[in-house]
């Protein structure tokens, strides 16, 4: 890719610069020498420094050229948290490739979906799906070539074949710019096919600074990430490493391993949504485990309810730090930080731990009328509307979604609420219908578009309900198509078809379904008898 006309270019290991700002190629590059005899991951019990990382990664890039893979192509990654992903994942952006972190809770619909609206060329899979890999090369067209983690397989070359051949001195002699596409995220959408959205190395770069500042994150600090990486995780893990830090990764959240992590690795900064924190609350271990190493604890995808936010803030201490964000404004849009949780408590401003927090440094929010667009006054609810230097490029082949979405660089985030006098944000209710289970986003399409092919399903309506445990339970009511259907037989029906944070929790029969004067099915009236007891319709 030649750089463009009048501009100026400097070389980095190899990368090439285009233009005054950084990438985030260069910056983690940067950040990989700078602190090359750091511990920066460790994984299975098992450390790696940044120079490991470097030399591991720049292997496999390499590799990927030498295969093929260009800048600006598609690279999914199908994996569980593992060392082999954050390999995959460095060398993607020193190939100037543009990741495509799959979930690895989707199912093998959703992803045939996902890499053929992308045009992935390449799939780098973990050893839990290597099947599903031989699956769909074979079904998506765009997939030219795929590779596995740290399986042997008769079709698929391994992570360890290319680290072999490839030369880990330096990166790929290859040219990234601020402007160009780093990552390609998807986001669910209320009707419809899922979104893909584009982020430029720009956009990245800048999040990670707004993540760094607003986070607290030092080289001092020593992660504990549970999550997946193909979300949030993923991009704590980045801005970690651009300071130097040391993350412990696991594969999935357990409590008890949770606390002995802590206690075993001086844990400072961990990320746990509400759910997490809740299980974590009611172990048996906690009251003989060590924590007093943790500093941050960053929660976020859901608020937690203001009782247990009490309780752990009594247990941990002023630790907490809340973020609200979405795809489309990678997490920080708003920050309700560690100060404002003690305030919160000790001077009798209690009904602010169940705000999302105040605008982030870099963004901006605004509530505007839902029908109007009219900019509204505090303690006026609306639509909240967002901007910051990290907004997406666009949606993936949408360009109307896109305009429709982001508009003069605020973007639509289909979030109702409202801000008071201080500026605090408060999350009230969705003009979408997603449901956050768990700090999972669950579409009530997604799950409605499942359940009625099911044969003893005329209707059904798919709404979150109020739980302690999930935040918001997934909850079909149903329409029978002759009576007989029950609700063993829709569970049954979902394990099969949906992805595990999709399945409804609870399964509730009704004659019909109530309707809005429009003929369309009135969610909020479902919703109502659930919700009567609060005073927000989100949990």
């Amino acid at each position: 890719m030649p750089a463009e006309s009048g501009s100026t270019t400097s070389r980095h290991d190899g990368i090439e610069q285009t233009g005054t700002a950084t990438t985030l190629t260069d910056a983690l590059i940067d950040s990989l020498d700078r602190f090359a005899d750091r511990v920066a991951i460790s994984v299975d019990g098992e450390e790696f420094t940044y120079r490991e990382l470097d030399e591991r990664s720049n292997a496999v890039a390499n590799a990927l050229v030498a295969r093929g893979v260009e800048p600006g192509d598609r690279v999914a990654l199908m994996m569980s948290n593992c060392l082999g992903y954050v390999v995959a994942d460095l060398a993607l952006l020193k190939t100037g490739a543009v990741k495509l972190p799959l979930n690895d809770m989707l199912t093998e619909d959703e992803f045939e979906y996902m890499l053929r609206d992308s045009g992935a060329g390449t799939v780098v899979a973990g050893s839990a799906f290597t099947d599903t890999l031989a699956s769909l090369v074979d079904a998506v067209d765009t997939v030219e070539r795929g590779f596995v983690i740290d399986a042997e397989h008769d079709r698929f070359d391994s992570l360890a074949d290319l680290e072999a051949e490839g030369d880990s001195a330096t990166a790929p002699d290859v040219t990234v710019r601020p402007q160009d596409p780093s990552g390609h995220f998807y986001t669910g959408g209320t009707t419809g096919d899922p979104k893909g959205v584009v982020h430029s190395h720009d956009n990245f770069l800048q999040n990670m600074y707004a993540h760094i500042t607003e986070l607290g994150l030092t080289g001092n600090d020593t992660l504990l990430l549970m999550t997946p990486l193909p979300h949030s995780a993923g991009a704590f893990l980045w801005a970690a490493l651009l300071v130097g830090a040391k993350s412990v990764i696991r594969p999935g959240f357990d409590p008890g391993q949770a606390l002995a992590d802590i206690e075993e690795h001086d844990v400072t900064w961990t990320f746990l949504v509400p759910t997490m924190i809740y299980t974590v609350l009611d172990h048996p271990d906690l009251e003989t485990t060590d924590t007093s190493s943790l500093e941050t604890l960053v929660y976020g995808a859901a608020p937690m309810t203001p009782a247990r936010l009490r309780e752990g803030l009594d247990e941990f201490g002023t630790v907490f730090t809340q973020f609200y964000g979405q795809t489309e404004v990678p997490n920080i849009i708003t920050v309700l930080g560690k100060e404002e949780h003690r305030i919160a408590i000790e001077e009798g401003e209690e009904q602010r731990l169940g705000s999302a927090g105040q605008p982030a440094l870099m963004a901006d929010v605004k509530i505007v009328d839902t029908e109007t667009g009219e900019r509204q006054p505090p303690g006026s609810e609306g639509e909240i509307m967002a901007t910051a230097p990290y907004v997406m490029e666009e949606y993936w082949q949408l360009p109307e979604k896109t305009a429709e979405t982001v508009e003069n660089g605020w973007v639509h985030t289909g979030d109702v609420g409202k801000r008071d006098e201080d500026g605090y944000v408060y999350l009230l209710d969705r003009k979408s219908n997603m449901i956050i289970s768990g700090g999972m986003n669950v579409y009530s399409t997604d799950v409605e578009d499942v359940l009625v092919t099911h044969e003893g399903v005329s209707q059904v309506a798919v709404i979150g309900v109020p739980d302690e445990k999930w935040g918001e339970a997934v909850t079909a009511i149903v329409v029978p198509e002759d009576g007989s259907v029950t609700a063993e037989e829709i569970h049954a029906f979902a394990d099969e078809e949906l992805a595990d944070y999709k399945r409804p929790k609870h399964v509730e029969f009704r004659d019909e379904l109530p309707q809005t004067p429009y003929g369309k099915i009135d969610k909020k009236a479902l919703r109502e008898p659930f919700w009567e007891d609060s005073d927000r319709e989100i949990n």
